[in-house]
């Protein structure tokens, strides 16, 4: 099977879509993980501490049980229509929190996070490209 006849399959119904929404909402947990964790191992003015970091995986992992467990309830509890529309909302709303703590530890959003060290990477890549 290529991957065109596979991303085609993706959007045969709603259950796909909230699966594939899913995907994407661990994958970007997992690069804002990292990335908080390069930054904080990397940056020399934020303090490192690995009970932190356990904290931070501990605290995804539970985000993402409640994802899941309130997909199950709803599709159980909430006629079908309403419950599809109200988990698109939350893994949406959720996936757009993601992508701004994303943003934010790359500096380009401001909500406390420290994103010295991607800036200096990106500044250090850009000024070898114009050399």
């Amino acid at each position: 099977m290529d991957m065109v006849t596979f991303l085609n399959n993706l959007t045969h119904n709603d259950d796909q879509y909230i699966l594939a929404l899913l995907v994407t909402i661990l994958i970007a947990s997992t690069i804002d993980f990292l990335f908080g964790w390069v930054n904080a191992r990397f940056n020399n003015s934020v303090v490192f501490q690995s009970g932190v970091a356990l904290y931070g995986i501990i605290k995804k992992m539970m985000y993402f049980v409640t994802l899941v467990l309130f997909m199950i309830i709803a599709f159980l509890i909430i006629p079908e229509n309403v419950a599809t529309a109200a988990v698109y909302t939350l893994f949406v709303g959720y996936l757009l929190s993601e992508a701004n703590s994303i943003l934010s530890h790359l500096g380009m959003t401001d909500d406390g996070k420290k994103g010295e060290v991607f800036r200096d990477f990106i500044e250090k890549i850009v000024k070898v490209e114009k050399e």
